[in-house]
């Protein structure tokens, strides 16, 4: 594949930014403690991170449709950096939640550019394989980006966190400086044909139902950690055990899920991942009722069903892109774009929802709360799904 270093510098960078969007969850706690909030109030940090991604991906790429991609990559791992670095000497709250919003916005320009580039700079016969290298640098933070900053967090302090993050976003520019070739700038995007793409009713009807599936997981994940330590009892450390079995169970969700949108198409697998998520928020719920009385078989079927939910999520987001692509045939990237920006809204929905629930009601009806979306979103899948074929019946001697 050409230009192989350039695209996994790109894969360093799309590390950075998934171990930052997701971190938080693991540091909420030290973050509530130190600024004196509450973890509702802490956890809006991943909801404003996701709602800045969601907002600016398409605003800004459109306002910035002429500038040169290597201006936008280094500009955007740039402001990406110094968001961080912000972050990470926040003196108060407020400053770290303007922090958050700056980088959300740096992160969705970088991964939107990122993409193009690695594609641009490959060729049409190794796109796919480029793309994976980039989108891997997301799944890689989940599976150990997000477990190492919360360990680190929980042994240090989770503005040491942020510095790490800061620090890879710093090897990443010097490697863009190293390997980056001259790209040509793709053809703009205007913010019509972006909004021509989600109107279409089938395009729009699948990221709603995205939205809602990723909302109803993010209700859980973005308080996981706290949810785990009522549960289980685990310390901050041991929660970081649990969030890496949720990691390398998302990387097996991924092979899973490209498998099953092979043999069942993608609007099947997708909902297969959906109604896997709603029994395993089933077993959570289930789970941290039993606490109360047994904690140590409490705490198998918590650690089980959080494997399995980690597994059967992560089946939705590759079989979310080929229903868009299959959907709007005529602009592919734009519909993917569409549907990657209905996923950080997503996420956003589920961490005020999260929120919501846990200002009001135990932890437990978290996944109570989640299971509430992924039913919409089952529920407009449904409405989706291709006929099944049925055979025609040969003709009867009568006929003939």
């Amino acid at each position: 594949m050409p230009h192989r270093s350039a695209v996994l510098v790109l894969a360093l960078g799309a590390f950075a930014i998934g171990t930052d969007g997701y971190v938080t969850t693991g540091i909420l706690r030290s973050i509530a403690d130190d600024f004196h909030v509450s973890v509702p109030v802490a956890g809006q940090l991943v909801t404003v991170f996701a709602l800045s991604y969601a907002v600016s991906a398409p605003v800004l790429m459109t306002l910035t449709a002429n500038v040169g991609r290597r201006i936008m990559l280094y500009g955007s791992l740039g402001a990406f950096l110094l968001a961080n670095l912000l972050g990470a000497l926040a003196p108060d709250y407020p400053t770290l939640l303007v922090a958050r919003v700056l980088a959300g916005a740096a992160a969705a320009v970088f991964m939107n550019t990122a993409v193009a580039a690695a594609t641009a700079m490959t060729g049409e016969r190794h796109r796919s394989r480029a793309l994976a290298l980039v989108m891997g640098g997301l799944s890689v933070a989940t599976a150990l980006g997000v477990p190492i900053g919360t360990v680190i967090g929980a042994l240090g302090s989770w503005r040491t966190t942020l510095g790490l993050i800061t620090g890879l976003a710093g090897l990443g520019i010097v490697g863009l400086a190293l390997t980056l070739p001259a790209t040509p700038s793709p053809p703009p995007i205007t913010m019509a044909a972006r909004l021509r793409v989600a109107a279409e009713p089938a395009v729009l009807l699948a990221v709603l139902a995205n939205a809602c599936a990723v909302a109803g997981s993010f209700t859980v994940y973005t308080y996981l950690a706290v949810f785990a330590r009522e549960v289980t009892g685990l310390s901050a450390a041991g929660v970081g055990w649990v969030l890496f079995a949720w990691g390398v169970a998302a990387s097996v969700g991924t092979a899973t899920g490209g498998r099953l949108s092979e043999r069942r198409g993608p609007d099947r697998a997708y909902l297969t991942g959906v109604l896997g998520v709603v029994a395993a928020f089933a077993a959570l719920a289930l789970a941290a009722l039993v606490a109360r009385v047994a904690e140590g078989p409490a705490t198998v079927v918590f650690l089980a069903a959080t494997a399995a939910w980690g597994v059967l999520y992560w089946i939705v987001p590759g079989a979310q892109v080929q229903r868009v692509m299959d959907r709007a045939p005529a602009a592919p990237t734009i519909a993917v774009s569409v549907s990657s920006a209905s996923s950080y809204l997503g996420v956003a929905l589920g961490g005020g929802i999260g929120g919501a629930t846990l200002s009001i009601a135990p932890s437990w009806t978290l996944p109570l709360a989640g299971t509430l979306l992924l039913t919409l979103a089952a529920t407009l899948t449904s409405r989706q799904l291709p006929e099944p074929t049925t055979p025609r019946p040969l003709p009867s001697p009568q006929d003939a």
